[in-house]
């Protein structure tokens, strides 16, 4: 088989497995629960510098749906919090302390500050947006998928002229199962995402019930 028929099989690949994975961040990002790739993206300006969040704090999950961001200096806290602020607007921010031994050791105790970010509600306004923004996020992720398939398949096409049959059939199996694997990972996503929506919304309705 041609090198260059592998070739476009690999960069269909990596095209498909990318397009999955950049769905995954975006609803990593469409925040319900806490998680730690959602603060990948933020950016804190220190002494005029932009910087990644982990270099000037330390962050931790304290359960499903709160952060705990402390920073390496008090003076950056407000900073931090306007970093995260332009990124995920939707997060609860509340400043807290706790006690924590002191460098002078047993005796000594110093004030720590944090940020602790809660996870937004999904009350019945945030339940409607967050199921468009799956539907969108899922078609856009899909009609990318389904672009470089067909593209990948007409190149090869042009590129198996006059290889051996069995060769030519044996690549549209591969493809075949590349297909299947990739929109079922994609699928899989969008379904969790969904799952995770409606399980945030009873939560809520079952709270608002009780109110």
């Amino acid at each position: 088989m041609k090198r260059a028929i592998s070739n476009q099989y690999n960069q269909l690949n990596e095209k498909l497995t990318g397009y999955v994975a950049m769905l995954n961040f975006r609803y990593l990002n469409l925040c319900i629960k806490a998680e730690p790739v959602a603060l990948i993206p933020v950016k804190v300006s220190v002494e005029g510098e932009m910087r990644n969040l982990e270099q000037v704090a330390y962050t931790a999950k304290k359960d499903d749906y709160r952060f705990w961001i402390v920073p390496k200096y008090d003076d950056d806290l407000t900073a931090i919090a306007e970093g995260i602020a332009k990124v995920h607007p939707e997060f609860k921010q509340e400043v807290g302390e706790y006690k924590s031994e002191g460098l002078a050791g047993e005796g000594s105790e110093q004030t720590v500050k944090y940020l602790q970010l809660t996870m937004p509600e999904v009350d019945d306004n945030l339940y409607d947006a967050m199921k468009d923004a799956v539907d969108v996020f899922y078609q856009e992720c899909k009609t990318l998928m389904e672009a470089a398939i067909t593209k990948a398949k007409a190149e090869i096409a042009i590129l198996s002229v006059g290889e051996p049959e069995e060769d030519v059939e044996g690549m549209k199996k591969v493809i075949d199962k590349l297909t299947q694997k990739t929109e079922e990972h994609r699928d899989k996503l969008r379904d969790q995402k969904l799952k995770d929506i409606e399980d945030a919304y009873k939560n809520w309705l079952s709270q608002a019930d009780m109110m």
